[in-house]
């Protein structure tokens, strides 16, 4: 037999080329540093600056006094919270309980039960207030009577508690990163849209005993489920106590995570996913202000979840419980709406050509998310004239202008291909981020390439199917983001992906396990990336602590630094001016130009949430005469001006809220020359006028 016709024998066989493994290995290892490294020169956890600021600050956070008073106080908005989540958790456990689904854990119980909830709980305030019965006694009433209904459910509940054991070093950790970001959230609400629309409406309808229409501020006539709890909190309590109705999603995310990773991918060592959810500086840095982002991030991926659930016992009671999820996802804010589009194509997939089937299936999921959603659309119907206010169609105070000053269209990155794949690195390191909320994080980034190979790859072939589902529902919400990104710079903040950082923590939970395939004697990759997250949550700590210590929130919540004072000393002018205006006649109205945020004001402020108070003014008045003669009707009386805000909007001009200021070039100093009279200013940073429709004298 010749050489060419003999059989390979399986000594002869070729042999997979040995390399690619270590090639592969070492090549993630560089990514690896590549992305720490330019993460944190990017982020830095400490600077030379920051450091003067806070050896500047020493007196004040070096302080370590204690009051009682304080701490009592501090104690009581956390008790009232825990109350408001513990008579939400019990609604929810006896909603869950109809739907007469099995759930395969207390702690997913305890998830879904709390969430649905809240959102029920945040539902009845929203028709308390509607029919005007906005009272102390009436909201003190309501949880009176679900605390005791309710009693039964949760002493159930509570028997069945058996708390799981996680390793001593990550509790040490999370204790100290949650502590510090309670500390913050116990302080009177000072963040930018907690102070403009989050609180300011829920105040002004307890102040009216109604939710009423007619109030020039856009976002109060979105849908505001978040906002309905902390009226609820602010009615019984204050406004601390609302904050901290945000600050409980932590621990709903956390615990949420947790079941995805331990349940559905099986997970090990679960709690690596809550390791990677809190190392996102994001999470705990807007869970500290009331705002709704950890909810919206919530609702959607527990509707994923409970999708996933039924996928794997097709009980209809899992498509309605997502369906909730997805309409108190919109009931929070309208980007949600990607998360029923993307559980109804998961719904039609899964019954692949038969699609008949799906019918019943996509209808209940349809059905749930409307009835929980058509509260929203109902008020803003009534309240403005269009359902969807602002989209789509006009409504109250919403015109061509603020449309298209709204939506910054043309300010995006446009169809630039390299622009938009530098997207993921550069949002990861916090380059472009129009908001300054939080930084996303490096292990969103440092995972990227595993993510993507697991994915599509034979490596992903051993994961659970949850997994597929979680990269796609990650994937929907990005290139919806990207989408928006394209046409606007406005979209372009780190927050709106959210929901998509917090539905891979369980997977990157998942591969980080899975890597132990790749270790050999020589070598450990699981090991060095073990490290590396050690050695990342270590730096976005001692970051953590850097910003803690100038707001030296411990010297009001233990010590005896006033409301006011902590206020004057964080906000600084913004408060003076106000703790001024409030000074005025209770006659007096008040206009602001360039600044949003009027929480503080107790008198009738009118705020600027959109920055277009005057050159709106200007286009639906033509000129200067028809905007005087227009405030007089309105009965203006004084004007707050942001000279700092439009001085930044001046030099800014590329900026997409350039856009905003008035065309006529000629029109501020008309103005303020001829019709407004200076009365105080603070720090060339604000500057209040008497309002004179006949003139200022000259000097």
């Amino acid at each position: 037999m010749s050489k060419q016709n003999e059989i390979p024998t399986e000594a002869s066989e070729p042999k997979p080329k040995a390399w690619i493994k270590p090639l592969l290995i070492t090549l993630f290892v560089l990514w690896m540093f590549f992305t720490i490294a330019a993460y944190f020169v990017v982020q830095k956890p400490f600077s030379v600056e920051q450091f003067a600021i806070i050896a500047s600050q020493a007196d004040v956070w070096m302080q370590l006094p204690i009051s009682a008073a304080s701490i009592g106080s501090s104690l009581l908005d956390v008790a009232v919270a825990v109350w408001i989540a513990w008579v939400a958790t019990g609604v929810g456990l006896f909603l869950f309980g109809l739907l007469q689904i099995e759930q395969s854990s207390v702690l997913e119980e305890a998830v879904y039960g709390t969430g649905l909830g809240l959102g029920v709980v945040g539902l009845l305030v929203l028709g308390i207030g509607l029919i005007g019965l906005l009272q102390a006694w009436v909201l003190y009433g309501c949880l009176g009577i679900l605390t005791m209904a309710t009693l039964r459910p949760m002493w159930r509940f509570v028997r069945q508690i058996r708390p799981s054991r996680m390793p001593r070093w990550m509790v040490v950790y999370l204790a100290g990163a949650i502590g510090l970001a309670l500390f913050v959230a116990l302080l009177p609400p000072h963040s930018w849209d907690a102070m403009s629309y989050h609180l300011v409406g829920p105040k002004m309808y307890l102040a009216a005993g109604r939710i009423y229409p007619g109030i020039d501020n856009p976002p109060l006539n979105y849908p505001f489920l978040q906002e309905m709890l902390y009226l609820l909190a602010m009615g019984v309590r204050g406004d601390v106590t609302a904050k901290l109705l945000h600050f409980i999603f932590n621990f709903l995310l956390a615990g949420l995570v947790f079941v995805i990773a331990r349940d559905q991918l099986k997970v090990k060592r679960a709690s690596f996913a809550i390791l990677f959810l809190f190392g996102i500086p994001m999470i705990l840095t807007l869970s500290t202000q009331a705002y709704n982002d950890l909810p919206l991030a919530f609702y959607q991926v527990i509707a994923l979840l409970a999708f996933i659930r039924w996928r794997q016992e097709p009980s209809n009671g899992w498509l309605v419980l997502a369906g909730a999820f997805c309409g108190f996802g919109m009931g929070m804010k309208y980007t949600s709406f990607v998360t029923p589009l993307v559980l109804a194509l998961f719904v039609a997939a899964s019954f692949k050509g038969r699609w008949r089937e799906a019918i019943r299936p996509l209808l209940i999921l349809t059905i749930a998310t409307t009835v929980i959603v058509l509260p929203w659309f109902i008020k803003n119907l009534f309240f403005t004239g269009n359902p969807i206010y602002p989209f789509l169609f006009d409504g109250l105070y919403w015109d061509e202008f603020r449309a298209s000053s709204f939506s910054g269209a043309g300010t995006g990155i446009g169809f630039d291909v390299l622009a938009i794949l530098r997207l993921p690195y550069e949002i990861s390191v916090g380059i472009g981020d129009a908001s300054q909320d939080g930084a996303v994080g490096a292990f969103i980034l440092l995972f990227l390439p595993l993510v993507v190979a697991y994915a599509i790859t034979p490596l992903g072939k051993d994961a659970k199917r949850p997994f597929k589902y979680l990269v796609l529902f990650a994937l929907a919400q990005y290139a919806f983001w990207v989408f928006g990104v394209i046409f606007s710079q406005a979209v372009r903040q780190s927050r709106f992906l959210l929901p998509a950082f917090v539905a891979l923590c369980p997977v990157m939970a998942w591969i980080l396990e899975d890597l132990v395939r790749f270790d050999s004697e020589q070598f450990s990759l699981r090991r060095v990336l073990g490290m590396v997250i050690v050695f990342v949550l270590l730096l976005n700590l001692i970051g953590q602590v850097l910003q803690w210590l100038p707001l030296a929130p411990h010297t009001h919540v233990l010590g005896p630094e006033s409301r006011a004072q902590v206020l004057t000393r964080i906000l600084g002018p913004q408060f003076e001016a106000a703790q001024r205006i409030n000074q005025l006649p209770e006659e007096a109205v008040i206009l602001y130009l360039w600044e949003p945020r009027s929480y503080y004001c107790e008198l009738d402020c009118r705020e600027d949430v959109l920055l277009d108070n005057l050159s709106h003014a200007e286009y639906l008045y033509s000129d200067l005469d028809g905007i005087i003669n227009a405030w007089q009707e309105e009965g203006i009386t004084h004007v707050l001006s942001f000279d700092a805000g439009y001085q930044f909007l001046v030099k800014n001009p590329e900026n997409e809220v350039g856009t905003r200021l008035p065309q006529d070039p000629d029109l501020v100093d008309a103005l303020f020359t001829n019709y407004l009279q200076p009365i105080a200013q603070w720090d060339e940073a604000y500057s209040l006028y008497q309002f004179s429709v006949n003139g200022v004298e000259k000097e």
